[in-house]
């Protein structure tokens, strides 16, 4: 009983060991050449309801420009070009991204565009419930899908909190306005 036992935990750390899939956020940190620190986040998908592509979101961040992000959207699974985003929140605020970047993209092997932008609206992505995303595609064609509906929540919200945690401590500045929330605060009031 004891070796059956102790053979099937081997199994199972083995098999824990050789998953691909992390349970944390790969949020990656450094130092530029220049001596600005770095923080960078692996992609990781929104919600993804019932389309065959699923956006994936990817955040690049250096101390060269601590209040400034670069957010990266791309859909694996096509080969239309990503020719930009809309971000909706709570049903009040939209962020239309268009114009890409002007650092480089990171090469993901599938279709993304990466955008200069804030680190408010990474927080928002973050932080904010009833989110969803429109991808615009070369062509005409958009996805959409949901981002954080209230009770489901893509694995992308939690990696950008980590990510946003990882800026903050490096000294990002300007990442924290949405995180208080609630609704007199996205109804205009002021919560002082």
């Amino acid at each position: 009983m004891k070796f059956w036992l102790a053979s099937a935990l081997g199994v199972l750390v083995l098999a824990g060991c050789a998953s691909k899939q992390t349970l944390v956020p790969q949020v990656t940190q450094g130092v530029a050449a220049d001596g600005a620190k770095t923080v960078t986040v692996a992609p990781e998908k929104v919600v993804c309801g019932t389309t065959a592509a699923c956006p994936v979101l990817a955040a690049s961040w250096t101390g060269a420009k601590a209040g400034q992000a670069v957010l990266t959207v791309g859909l694996p699974g096509q080969q239309v070009q990503v020719t930009g985003a809309d971000f909706h929140f709570s049903g009040v605020d939209t962020v239309r991204l268009r114009l890409p970047s002007r650092g480089e993209a990171p090469a993901l092997g599938y279709p993304a565009m990466a955008f200069d932008v804030p680190l408010r609206v990474v927080s928002q992505i973050a932080y904010t419930q009833r989110s969803w995303v429109r991808v615009h595609l070369a062509g005409g064609r958009t996805v959409d899908e949901t981002i954080n509906s209230g009770d489901q929540r893509g694995k992308a919200v939690e990696s950008l909190s980590y990510f946003l945690a990882a800026v903050e401590a490096s000294g990002g500045t300007g990442a924290n306005a949405q995180r208080k929330g609630g609704l007199f605060e996205a109804l205009g009031g002021d919560s002082k």
